[in-house]
């Protein structure tokens, strides 16, 4: 991996010296590696399997093989009580094709408890629930590997850390949006575009009212231009006075 990949939240967190040496087959590779100078065959193999491992992250996963169309993150809070309830009311009623999905927040018993509530005496009753921290790695790497897309309603997003889901999403190809209405921290999320691209991940961020108006706005604006004047648009250019993070729900 080049240096700039290795400077991206996701992987400064995993890929660390202290995360190495929690991987001992990795670190028993390595020590070989230095005292054969790599030339040993059989060490070298040794070493590109475990180091293989490590990169796919398969030696410290606990996921259970299952894989979600959707897991939605954060659903504990506000925000979430409005998206299980859309979801019951609306979206899993009129959606022509079945899709699978998981919960998933910090607290458990708290996203329980929503489920109960909102889901309670329906065919979605028993869905499953997922934890995972922001402090707690693995926990990261098994809820992104349980998803192809993950929706995530947990904010303010400035202050919880919320790019290194993102940046995990990118390093296991699964695509992401948010209901942030944070630019700044949306502008963060540039720095991942690249990487983005190559691996065939969509990141989109802002995908509520918050963000979804002045995309409207901006596409308006731009119909107009096209028919008053005959070109394209081809840039457009966001101001913020003041302002930070959001309080959260």
């Amino acid at each position: 991996m080049g240096v700039d990949e290795l400077a991206t939240p996701f992987a400064k967190l995993y890929f660390s010296d202290e995360m190495i040496s929690k991987y001992e087959p990795l670190v028993t590779a390595i020590q070989l590696m230095n005292e054969t100078d790599g030339e040993d065959e059989e060490v070298k193999k040794d070493y590109e399997i475990h180091y293989r491992r490590f990169k796919e992250f398969e030696w410290c996963s606990n996921w259970n093989g299952k894989k979600y169309d959707i897991v939605f993150y954060g659903v504990s809070g506000y925000t979430g009580y409005l998206m299980m309830s859309y979801l019951k009311r609306v979206a899993l009623k009129k959606t022509p094709e079945d899709f699978t999905f998981a919960f998933a927040g910090r607290t458990p018993s708290k996203v329980y408890e929503l489920l109960a509530r909102e889901f309670g005496g329906t065919k979605w009753e028993n869905t499953e629930v997922l934890q995972m921290s922001y402090d707690d790695v693995f926990s990261i790497i098994d809820l992104v590997k349980s998803a192809r897309v993950i929706v995530n309603v947990a904010g303010p997003y400035m202050l919880t850390q919320g790019e290194i889901m993102v940046d995990a999403c990118v390093h296991m190809g699964v695509h992401y949006c948010d209901i942030s209405g944070e630019v700044p921290w949306t502008l963060r999320l540039l720095d991942l575009h690249n990487k983005a691209m190559d691996n065939g991940v969509h990141i989109i961020p802002s995908s509520a009212s918050a963000g979804g108006f002045p995309d409207l706005g901006m596409f308006m604006i731009s119909q107009k231009m096209k028919a008053d004047y005959g070109e394209d648009l081809r840039k457009g250019i966001c101001y913020q006075s003041g302002g930070g993070a959001g309080a959260g729900s």
